[in-house]
């Protein structure tokens, strides 16, 4: 069995393992399309995703594209910009969001092992609001695998409106090279402050393609 095929098969195991006995509150299935590829020296990545919960109805789409700026140092920048549509059913609308962002990244390299911390600053336009929020990621893969790159990261979210720390984002999953298509398939678990001191969590399964041109 090819490299790719177990970390496939090793993927699906660890999600029917795992989901039985997850106390979350929902369990959902994110879907990513995409490309990347190089404009100079700057890395331009777009991607289209499309969110199942709640008895695996649809209830939101976003679009996302960012560029980055490598650099040969530990850090770099990069901007993004996210617009997303997300189905209220209990308001019975959709609501839509455009977010400018702002990104700064920390790399660093342990042998086979890189870690990568990733600061990033969204200016929300949402229903009439502006909401500043800030994100920081923490991921580390192991790269000693051709084709497979193992990861793990976490993430939490910091509304600066609200002064508060309202939500935590843990995920294990493996990216899988193919010739030119990078697959991207991930299982994660997510914790959210909704109101006050009242926190509702969530599994997510997640596959993503994404094709370098």
């Amino acid at each position: 069995m090819r490299t790719y095929q177990k970390s496939l098969f090793l993927s699906v195991v660890l999600m029917l393992l795992f989901i039985p006995y997850s106390k979350a509150n929902d369990f959902e299935l994110w879907t990513f399309v995409g490309g990347e590829t190089k404009i100079k020296d700057m890395d331009l990545s777009f991607h289209n995703a499309n969110f199942f919960g709640h008895n695996f109805g649809w209830f939101l789409n976003h679009t996302q594209i960012s560029l980055d700026f490598p650099s040969s140092k530990k850090f770099s920048l990069g901007v993004g910009y996210k617009q997303e549509y997300v189905d209220f059913p209990i308001r019975d609308n959709w609501r839509r969001e455009y977010r400018p962002m702002i990104h700064l990244y920390y790399k660093k390299i342990w042998g086979h092992f890189s870690f990568r911390d990733r600061n990033r600053w969204e200016f929300r336009f949402m229903d009439g609001e502006f909401i500043n929020r800030y994100r920081n990621q923490l991921q580390l893969s192991y790269d000693r695998f051709r084709n497979v790159s193992p990861y793990i990261t976490t993430e939490f979210n910091f509304y600066f409106n609200g002064m508060g720390y309202t939500r935590q984002r843990t995920i294990l999953g493996s990216k899988i090279l193919v010739k030119r298509v990078m697959l991207n398939l991930f299982l994660g678990h997510q914790t959210d402050e909704y109101i006050p001191d009242k926190w509702y969590s969530k599994y997510m399964f997640s596959t993503g393609i994404s094709y370098r041109f």
